[in-house]
């Protein structure tokens, strides 16, 4: 019997703060993030997270924490999930 740990991201955003300014999405190397067609209650189209990017998964890099003028980034965290196999 194994276990496969399989090792995700997440960044969490607070769309409330967010002012759609597209900061993190210029900085995002795999391009995860997004703006939502969506806007908060400011009136401002907010950044969304993808998984799965438009070159790939979200690394954990962290730089669209690092670029945000409004800290609207919350937290980049690594979500791990393990398959037990036999």
């Amino acid at each position: 019997m194994y276990q496969v740990v399989h090792s995700k991201w997440e960044v969490v955003i607070n769309r409330e703060r967010c002012k759609g300014c597209e900061i993190c999405i210029n900085a995002c190397p795999q391009q995860n993030l997004s703006l939502s067609e969506n806007v908060n209650s400011q009136g401002y189209h907010y950044v969304e997270f993808s998984e799965m990017g438009k070159k790939g998964e979200c690394t954990g890099c962290k730089i669209c924490w690092w670029v945000c003028p409004e800290y609207a980034i919350l937290e980049v965290k690594k979500i791990e999930k393990a398959d037990n196999g036999s």
